[in-house]
Parts: C-alpha cells; structure tokens; sequence
C-alpha cells in the first residue's frame, strides 16, 4: 500500500509542476495568438514587429473605469509612438461590442481638461482611438497570460449578472518579444499611465546605454553605473567628466540621453540634485577619507 501511495504522490507532483511553471514571468517569451480584433485578424508576433508593445487587458467594455483607460491611452498614442511602441489591448467582449463601444471613449477623451502650464483647455481633441482592441471571448489569451484571476472583485456586471473578466493586466514587451514588465491592477482600481510610459522609458534607456535606473527615475536623471564595470572605465564608457559615488556599489553618472544643452520639460532649477553638501563625493572635490571608497575613484 505504502508504494501506492508514494507512486501517486509522485504522480501528483509531476502534474502540479507544469501548472506551476507555465505561470508567465519576466523574460519568458511572450505567448503568440491570433484573434479578432477592431484592426481584423491579428497574429500577435506578426504585428509587434521588431517594436516594443505593451499588452493590456481591461474587464468589459461599457464599464467606467475601462473608459478613462483607453480614452487616456488614445490621448497618448502620440507619445507611444516617439518610443516606437504598439500598444493593444483586450477584453472578454466581442468585435462588435468594442467596437460600439470606441465612440464613448473617444467623446470622454475630448471632454476631458487638459492643463498646460496655469492654462486648462475643455474639449481639446486629440488622436482617436487607434489601436486594436482584441475580442478573447473563451479566455484563451487571458489563460495564457495569467490575466484571469477568478477571486478578484468585483465578479458581477453592471447589470448585476455573474461575468468572466479579466483583471487590468500590463505586459510590456521587447523587440524580440522577451517580456520585460508585468503589472496587475484589481479590476476597480484605474492604471497610472505616467508610470507606464516612465517603464517604457527606463527599459529602452538601459538596454541601449546599459545602465541600471533608481527609484522614482525620471527622464534626465541621474542613472546607476553597473558594477561589472570598473571605475576606471566609467568615464570613457559613457563619455562622461565625472561620476558619483555612494558606496563602493553605487555609483551614478547623469542621464546618457541628456545633452548639457537640452532642457527637459517641467524641470525647474530646483529639482536638480546639488552634490556640493557631499564633498568627498563629487569629483572635482578633494579624495575621499574612506579607503574602501577611494579605490573606486578615478584619479
């Protein structure tokens, strides 16, 4: 009896295994698919290209939250475009449901304020809606990118009735379709787009500069040096006059894609980081007291 158990136990982990392992992680292939959408049959890979894209995945058309989402991401269509990005996005609905559905979007969008400086404008239009959305009707797609998570709330429709749908899913993916990102938001809770385009951004600038990014980045700040390179190496590598050093791991240069002469947007003379109450930090200062710290400098 005892082997019978022990083959079935054996038997049990080797089914459990797979389940586990096809859970979908950061540098695993995204999945490929062809589905309908509102831009006709589309294979996934096929479209993408040798672009990044970013996958989302919304509950239901003619819901509120799913509204703002896509009216704010056909508001910033132009900007994904700069950074060479797709964008495309799913729900259980059908064709025909998203696409009754895109005109309210876009009449949201173009009611919204926009603010430039202390000025607001009402009904400023902008780009509509255009980027496909795609119909996953049977879940196909949200099974095989963990996007249906049957214990979120709220279950039901507006109307009240039990649904399947998806949770607010992001997955932001490279030019050769590695994923790079994954966001989950609960099914009531609207997705911050500055924060996606600032992942957009991080991600491009480190694969092309090779460099780390800190907390809170944002474009024009300052970035981590990786510490596979030697100190003695940082300033040819990155055609920099100087770096900074926090702790032997930690050592910083300014924002590669940032000439002295560009003016970043919004920044203020205030916002920009002064290392003249560090000293012994900042190189064009005299050499540090510690030892260890000293022999990462670059004499």
């Amino acid at each position: 009896m005892r082997n019978i158990y022990n083959l079935r136990f054996f038997l049990l982990i080797i089914l459990i295994i797979p389940l586990i392992s096809h859970s979908l992680q950061i540098g695993d292939k995204a999945p490929n698919f062809e589905a309908q959408s509102t831009k006709g049959i589309i294979n996934f890979h096929k479209w993408s290209g040798e672009n990044w894209t970013i996958l989302f995945s919304h509950p239901g058309d003619f819901t509120p939250v799913c509204t703002t989402e896509l009216a704010e991401l056909a508001f910033l269509q132009p900007e994904f475009k700069k950074r060479q990005t797709k964008i495309i996005t799913l729900s259980t609905n059908s064709v025909s449901d998203h696409l009754e559905w895109i005109p309210h979007v876009d009449n949201y969008k173009n009611l919204q304020k926009k603010y430039k400086g202390d000025n607001v404008t009402v009904g400023l239009e902008k780009p509509d809606l255009n980027y496909p959305i795609v119909a996953d009707k049977k879940l196909k797609i949200a099974a095989a990118y963990g996007m249906y998570h049957p214990k979120a709330e709220p279950s039901e429709s507006v109307f009240g009735d039990a649904n399947k749908s998806t949770i607010r899913s992001v997955f932001i993916i490279d030019p050769n379709k590695t994923v790079q990102t994954i966001l989950s938001y609960p099914k009531n809770i609207g997705r911050n787009f500055n924060e996606i385009i600032r992942i957009i951004d991080a991600l491009q600038l480190s694969k092309k500069h090779n460099v780390a990014i800190p907390a809170n980045w944002q474009r024009g700040k300052q970035v981590i040096v990786p510490n596979e390179i030697p100190s003695e190496d940082i300033k040819q590598k990155y055609n920099v006059k100087f770096f900074t050093t926090y702790q032997d791991y930690l050592r910083t240069i300014d924002d590669p894609t940032i000439t002295k002469k560009e003016i970043i947007p919004n920044q203020k003379k205030d916002d920009l980081i002064n290392f003249d109450f560090l000293p012994e930090f900042k190189f064009n200062h005299e050499k540090p007291k510690s030892k260890r710290l000293r022999k990462q400098i670059d004499k």
